[in-house]
């Protein structure tokens, strides 16, 4: 899991309690970026946790909401990296305050070839519907007007655009054709 880094920072906030409306606001936030599932509760606690994480490696990019032991949002964060959402609660764990509240984590999967900036956008607007702004401390999220999260949700992702056909397989390329 890595270094452990001494109690660096205060116990995160609690926010309010993850119920299916939060979910929904998570979820639409991604728009058509949103992959799999709704999504479902995964144990962090002592006796999950590698589990859980060993199959949140699978989840190379979305949001994810970590929970309390009594479900109250501590974190909502996003990864889009190599190793995805289970290294980002890796690098969370490896602050004592942060390993002791996080009970539980609820993850909106996306499509892994979104735009970078799009999840972030996607997170900044889920906390704005969430409306966490000012309740979680001094946690920051992306500021993004509802046209700029529009737009850039909406782009078609990498995954959605069609792989080039090769010279001469109908594609208009005629410098393989015979003379």
């Amino acid at each position: 899991m890595g270094a452990v880094i001494d109690d660096c920072c205060p116990e995160p906030v609690a926010g309010p309690v993850v119920d299916a409306r939060a979910l929904r606001h998570a979820w639409t936030a991604l728009g058509p970026l949103a992959l799999g599932g709704w999504p479902v509760h995964c144990g962090l606690g002592p006796q999950h946790r590698e589990e859980t994480l060993a199959v949140l490696d699978e989840v190379l990019a979305g949001l994810y909401l970590a929970v309390d032991a009594d479900g109250r949002l501590r974190w909502l964060g996003k990864a889009h990296r190599d190793g995805g959402v289970g290294a980002r609660l890796r690098d969370h764990f490896r602050h004592p305050e942060r390993a002791r509240v996080f009970a539980g984590v609820l993850v909106v999967a996306a499509d892994p070839f979104s735009p970078p900036q799009a999840i972030k956008a996607a997170e900044g607007r889920t906390a704005d519907l969430i409306g966490l702004r000012g309740r979680m401390g001094p946690r920051t999220w992306p500021v993004v007007t509802e046209a700029q999260w529009l737009a850039l949700v909406t782009a078609q992702s990498a995954l959605r655009v069609g792989r080039p056909r090769p010279a001469g397989a109908g594609s208009g390329d005629r410098s393989a054709a015979p003379a």
